[in-house]
Order: structure tokens, then sequence, then C-alpha cells
């Protein structure tokens, strides 16, 4: 009982946080540390990331890619630093939204909610799509084959089931998506450990040495080894991100102010722990590196050919973890999605807002928001047979989003903020991680448009020779064009203009957020009559 007095005082002491923000607390607050941590390493997926982007890494850069792993962790670490303290100040919904809206201005906030929700839409309908990718190499069935459902292909059949189901996980209540995320992340967790070990073990077929070979990837005219490796670069950077989520279900996470930091950092640092040893152990398990060079080279599922070939049947048993693994993803991505459009729709800050903003009174959930983030994340697969690559735009997306929410709480660190701490605290040093988070955010967001510059000459247009000998460009890897690479029924759009993917998604969610920002009410008053310290939460942080 009294421990029970005790969770009460502490969900009393994060409502009233809440009420000082200006927010009515609704949610359902049950989730502890491992629930909130769970939800972020969820989003991040090493197992998801790797197995589908592996490809890229080995293909491009050899087994020397390997050292972009500790890079990118390095990189983001910068920037999950930040977000801890400011999850800590506001362990709010929405996350980057709020904290942008909150620290610089609610025309950035807006833009930055705004761009981030359509990324996170983008990434349910990548991260779905690959659940049929591995369950088909587990159970061997052919993905363009027509499903039970004749109009649909096994792919997309798969995929929207995939969605269903994630859908009324996350409208029925945090309990059951907590529940079901804890076992995945075990899953997973145990996974990546365990047969890391077993390979690092029993399959170990390379020399530590491998790590720094490329395989002479680099030695082609107009190459060299700077290109290679930012593109090789990308298998971590697509999946190094989304650990802000644990500060997303602040409202629904107890001791929320000091939970949410912790779980913010412990997704991103256990995520690149697991990633080493796992990337090790695969790296060295090959025992034809050629092999595994040439299966990435030709978009094959390297990681699935060295299980199959160290382990057998038994490598089948880590690719039904992967399973695991890429279907919390999608539940813990859509999860996140939906509470930013909460978040967004409470503010009434996108169209029907009342609609998104409302709480289930049965689940205390926002149902709504979740059949919403469902929806759109479905429309892909009924308007292209290539709804993975949206992938690509979706990543850069979200390094923007991330981006301009550290601009807008760098700008207010310049300002004085914080004038108090919170649980979690950067003390002196937060300005200084701040500009580091900035610096190497905006060095990624080149990375991500460098590929498709004539300004960076050979940097823009390298390219390399398959092993068939045919020429492949780098940039098509990472950001290929949408008249090459969108199709319906089989059939290339060629039609299309010779526009890039990311800047192609990025400029019609601009564009239609201006138009709907300029034409809707600014105005929120809710966050308008607040008192400049408690509408940074400071009065109530001690």
């Amino acid at each position: 009982m009294a421990e029970a007095g005790h969770a009460q005082d502490v969900a009393a002491r994060d409502d009233a946080h809440l009420r000082s923000l200006g927010i009515k607390p609704e949610l359902q607050r049950t989730l502890g540390f491992l629930s909130n941590f769970a939800v972020a390493f969820s989003y991040i997926s090493v197992s998801t990331g790797t197995f589908t982007l592996f490809a890229v890494g080995i293909g491009v850069g050899g087994p020397a890619f390997f050292w972009a792993w500790p890079l990118v962790i390095l990189g983001q670490t910068f920037v999950a630093l930040n977000f801890a303290e400011l999850a800590s100040h506001f362990p709010v919904a929405g996350s980057i939204y709020q904290w942008s809206k909150r620290l610089s201005n609610k025309t950035l906030g807006w833009f930055t909610g705004w761009i981030y929700f359509w990324a996170g839409v983008l990434t349910t309908t990548a991260v779905a799509v690959t659940v049929p990718l591995v369950l088909s190499t587990v159970l061997g069935f052919d993905l363009g084959a027509p499903s039970i459902v004749p109009a649909l292909s096994n792919l997309v059949f798969v995929a929207m089931v995939t969605l269903i189901i994630t859908t009324i996980i996350n409208a029925f209540g945090v309990r059951l998506l907590a529940l079901i995320n804890n076992i995945g992340v075990g899953a997973e967790i145990l996974g990546l450990a365990v047969f890391g070990l077993i390979l690092l073990i029993f399959f170990n077929h390379q020399p530590l040495s491998v790590l720094t070979q490329t395989a002479g990837l680099e030695n082609q005219p107009g190459v060299g080894i700077v290109p290679v490796f930012l593109v090789a670069m990308f298998m971590a950077l697509f999946v190094v991100y989304g650990f802000d989520t644990a500060g997303t279900f602040g409202e629904e996470t107890l001791d929320a102010g000091r939970q949410a930091p912790r779980g913010v950092l412990s997704a991103i640092w256990l995520s690149g722990a697991v990633g080493v040893i796992f990337l090790l152990a695969i790296i060295l398990s090959f025992k034809d590196m050629a092999a595994g060079i040439a299966s990435g080279q030709n978009f094959g599922l390297p990681i699935a050919d060295t299980l199959i070939e160290n382990l057998g049947d038994f490598g089948k048993v880590y690719l039904t973890v992967i399973l695991i693994a890429v279907f919390v993803c999608t539940l813990a991505i859509q999860g996140a999605t939906t509470r930013l459009m909460f978040s967004m729709g409470r503010d009434r800050r996108l169209p029907l807002g009342s609609v998104w903003g409302h709480v289930n009174p049965t689940f205390k959930t926002p149902a709504n928001a979740a059949v919403a983030v469902g929806v759109l994340s479905a429309i892909p697969f009924l308007a292209t047979d290539s709804p993975l690559i949206l992938a690509t735009a979706a990543t850069g997306m979200i390094y923007l989003s991330y981006f301009l929410c550290n601009l807008g709480v760098f700008s207010a660190r310049v300002r004085g903020w914080p004038q108090k701490g919170a649980w979690f605290s950067l003390r002196g040093w937060g300005t200084v991680i701040n500009g580091l988070a900035l610096l190497w955010g905006g060095l990624m967001l080149i990375n991500f448009a460098l590929w498709r510059s004539d300004l960076f000459g050979a940097f823009g247009t390298a390219t390399y020779n398959l092993a068939d000998g045919t020429a492949f460009a780098l940039r098509d890897l990472t950001n290929p064009l949408i008249n090459e690479t969108i199709s319906i029924g089989g059939n290339v759009l060629s039609g299309l203009p010779a526009i890039p993917i990311f800047e192609f998604m990025l400029g019609i969610v601009v564009l239609v957020g201006i138009i709907y920002y300029l034409a809707a009410d600014r105005g929120d008053a809710t966050s308008a009559s607040l008192e400049p310290d408690l509408a940074t939460g400071e009065a109530v942080i001690g």
C-alpha cells in the first residue's frame, strides 16, 4: 500500500508539472523507466535497421564501414544529451515539437513538428513493409505473388495486416503497448547479444584486420575513400534516431522528469553497445568476404546469408527475433507519431485538431490519432510498389527536424535558458553540447543532399562498378531520383520529374505546411497566456 501511495504522490507531482505547462493531464500515467526506455529502444531497433541496411554499408564501404557505427553513435549522443535535458524539463507528448515551440517561437516549433510528423508517418510505412521482407525470409514465400486477397500482393497484404494490428494496440491502451514492446525489446537485446557472442566465439572466420579493409571499392575513378565512407555511413544514419521517443511518452510515465531523460540516453547507448557487438560478429562471420560484399552490392540480405550459412536452420531462430523486433519497431514508431499528432492536435495546430487531440475516455489513449496515423501510413501501399524507398526521405526529414529543434533550443540557451535546473542538467556544458549537436546535424544534412549536387564535383557524381561490371552511382543509394525508383504495378514512373526523393518529399511537406500555416488561425491562447517562467516549467522544477 505504501508503494501504491508513493506512486500516486509521484503521479500527482507529474500532473502538477503538466498543469504548469498549460496542459491538462488526460493520458494514463503507468509507464516506469524500463517501459519508457524500451519504447525508445524499439524505435531505434538495431535489428531492424542492420538487417535491411547492412547491404549498403558492406556493399559500398567493405568491412571498414564498421567504424561508421561508433561515429554516428557519438554524433547522435550530442543530440541525445541535449534532448535528455529537454525531456527532464518538458516530459510532454510531442517531444521536439513542444520543446522547439516553448523555447524558440511558435513558427519554428510548428514546422519542426509538421516535418517530424510526416517523417514519422513515412517511417511507419517503411518499417511496416520490412515485416513481410523478414517473414518471407523465415517462411520462404514469394512477396510478389497474390495473397489471400487477390488484389494485394503478399508484401502489401502482410504490411497492411501489420498496420492494422499495431493501430489496434496503440489505440487500446499504453499498458498493452508497453507489455508487447517490453517482450519484443527483451527478445531483441538477448538475440543481438546471444547470437553475436555465438558468432564471435564459434564462427569467427575473419581476422580483426579486416575492419580496416575497404575491398578496394574506393580505388575507382572519381570515387575515393571519403565519399565511400560517407555513403557507407548511411547504414548507421538510417538507424540511430528516435531516442526522443522516451520524452514523447513522458505524459504516460511515472516520475517523468527523471525517467524520460534516462530513457533517452539509455536507448541510444545500449543500442550503440549491442550494435557494436552484433556488427563485429556479423562481419567476422563471413566465410567469403567477397561474396558478402557482392550480396550487398546486389541489394541482397548479407546478414541472413551468413546466419544461415554458419548456423543452418538455427539461424532462422534469429531471423524470428528480427521479425519480432521489426514488429515492435513499427508499433513504437506509430506510437510516437500518434503522440506527436495528439500533441499538435491538442494545441489546435493541425486540421481537425480537436479530433486528433481527443483522449478516449475508456482506454485513456489518443485513439483517434492512432487510427489516423495507421491510415496515413497505409496510403503509400495503395499508391506505389516501392514504399520502402520512402525511408530515405523520412530519415532526412527526421534529421532536419532534430536540427531545427536544436537550433531553437540553442537560441534559448544564448538568451539564458535554463534559469533553473531540472533533474538532468548539462549545467555549463549545455551550450557547447547543443552547438556540437547543431554542427553534427548540419554536416549530416549536407551528407543527405550532397550526393545529388554537381557543386560537389566527384562527391556528387561518384560511381563504383558492381561485380558484373555495371556502373552504379553512389548517390542512387542514399537519395535516388523519383523517376527512377517510384513504381506502380511493376512499372517505373519514368515520366516523373528527375527530383531526388528527399528533396521531393520535403518540398511537398513544406509547401503544404506553408499553405496551411498561413491559412489557419496561428493563435495559441493557452500557451500565450502563461507567464514566461511557467511556460518553461522552471517554476515547478527544483
